[in-house]
C-alpha cells in the first residue's frame, strides 16, 4: 500500500506544481501501447491514427483524475462532430473496476487500461497523474499537460484548439 500512497502523493504534487502546458521533446512520438479493453481483452492503442486525438492518463486512486473525467466526457462529445477523438488510459490492474466506475459515473469515454509500470509507458515519462497528450494523426506529440484541467473552461478549450491547429 505504501507504493500507492507515494504515487498518489506524487500525483497531487505534480498536479499542483505543473498544471501548465508542457512542451514535448522535439520529435516526440506517441508509442503504440499494449493495453486491455474494459472487458479485460488484450488490445493495442496505436501510435498513429486517422486524426488528431487527446489522450488522458488517469487512475482511480487519483482524486484530480476523477474530478476531470466529466469535463473530458463533455469535451469528447463536443469534438466528435469534428472527428477528434478523446481517449482515456486508466493506469490500473483491474479493468472491471475501471469499467464499473465509468458506468456508475455515466461516462461514455473511449477507455482502455494499462498496468502500472508497463514498459510501454517509459517513453512517456509519466511522473504524476493525470496527464493529457494531444497527438497528431501521424503520432507526433503536439502538447503535454500535467495535472488536472478544467476541460469546460473557455481558456482551456481555446488553448486546446490552438494546439490542434498544429495537427
Amino acid at each position: 500500500m505504501r507504493r500507492r500512497e507515494a504515487i498518489a502523493l506524487l500525483a497531487a504534487a505534480g498536479g499542483l506544481a505543473a498544471c501548465g502546458d508542457q512542451r514535448p521533446r522535439p520529435g516526440a512520438r506517441w508509442p503504440a501501447l499494449a493495453v486491455r479493453d474494459l472487458g479485460g481483452r488484450s488490445a493495442t492503442l496505436p501510435a498513429a491514427s486517422g486524426g488528431a486525438r487527446l489522450i488522458n492518463l488517469w487512475a482511480l486512486w487519483c482524486p484530480p483524475c476523477r474530478r476531470e473525467l466529466p469535463g473530458l466526457d463533455r469535451l469528447a462529445a463536443a469534438l466528435a462532430p469534428r472527428g477528434i477523438e478523446v481517449s482515456t488510459i486508466a493506469v490500473a490492474d483491474d479493468a472491471f473496476a475501471i469499467r464499473e466506475y465509468l458506468t456508475q459515473q455515466g461516462l461514455g469515454l473511449r477507455s482502455v487500461v494499462i498496468a502500472p509500470g508497463a514498459p510501454g509507458l517509459e517513453p512517456l515519462r509519466i511522473e504524476s497523474l493525470p496527464q493529457s497528450f494531444v497527438v497528431a494523426a501521424d503520432g507526433a506529440v503536439l502538447a503535454r499537460w500535467i495535472g488536472e484541467r478544467d476541460w469546460d473552461a473557455p481558456a482551456v478549450r481555446r488553448e486546446f484548439d490552438r494546439v490542434l491547429q498544429q495537427a
